[in-house]
């Protein structure tokens, strides 16, 4: 069995805590069927696009901690925390439960649920901001 959980870490390391926006990059690990669920709203392909772009423009610095990672056949399960600093310079801890799921070396589904552990409340729909 294929070690998934390097990828999503890779994943994380890659697009959401290196700086700046890379097309290219995500496109690598998503596919272009992704659907994303999270916190009841539905993003595709593009939405999700459009969600890293947002977040890439509102945050200046980003760290993913792994609290929890595992694996079953082609689906990831994480218990992750987010620390975002923006722009402005506020601070913003976030706690993800997400489910991955790979095919063909890819994401191509992820079922997620944030919860905002501290900071300010306009950055609560960092999960989902698009």
């Amino acid at each position: 069995m294929k070690d998934h959980k390097k990828l999503i870490k890779e994943i994380f390391q890659n697009i959401f805590e290196s700086p700046g926006y890379n097309e290219a990059i995500v496109k690598r690990y998503f596919s272009t069927d992704y659907v994303q669920l999270v916190d009841g709203k539905t993003l595709h392909f593009n939405e999700f696009i459009k969600h890293i772009k947002a977040v890439k423009e509102a945050i200046a610095s980003m760290s993913v901690t792994f609290d929890t990672i595992a694996q079953d056949n082609d689906i990831i399960f994480t218990n992750h925390r987010v620390t975002a600093t923006t722009k402005e310079g506020r601070t913003s801890e976030v706690q993800v439960i997400a489910e991955f799921h790979i095919q063909g070396g890819q994401i191509n589904y992820c079922n997620e649920l944030t919860r905002q552990i501290s900071g300010d409340p306009r950055e609560g729909d960092l999960g989902s901001r698009h």
